[in-house]
């Protein structure tokens, strides 16, 4: 009797031990593809108060006027993870410039030059 419980006392021991095994194989691969193949950073949803633009149907002091001289050109508009926008701009006589925009709070937050017109 004694004979047949150390038996199953070494089966389960054996059948422990190699779960353990394959626990720790699978976690190790886990480990080494996250660190293969990472995840992208979240990018925050963009809350906009209203639109930033006059239209037919809005009126005018609801729009955001940008002190640009004529000519400028808009070269790109980037959405940042914060909710701003960076946009480039260029032409007017003036040298390359990035203006900074929250859409929220419908203003300007910075501007910078990048270099001589």
């Amino acid at each position: 009797m004694e004979k047949q419980g150390s038996r199953a006392l070494l089966a389960a021991v054996i059948g422990m031990g190699v779960l353990l095994f394959l626990g720790s194989l699978a976690l190790v691969g886990v480990l080494v593809h996250r660190m293969m193949h990472p995840a992208p950073p979240p990018v925050a949803a963009m809350a906009v108060a209203g639109p930033a633009v006059a239209g037919p149907d809005m009126p005018a002091q609801a729009a955001l006027v940008v002190d640009e001289p004529p000519g400028t050109s808009v070269r790109s508009v980037t959405a940042r993870a914060d909710g701003l926008l960076a946009v480039a701009l260029a032409g007017g006589g003036v040298a390359e410039r990035i203006i900074v925009w929250d859409p929220a709070a419908r203003r300007i937050t910075a501007r910078l030059v990048l270099g001589q017109p």
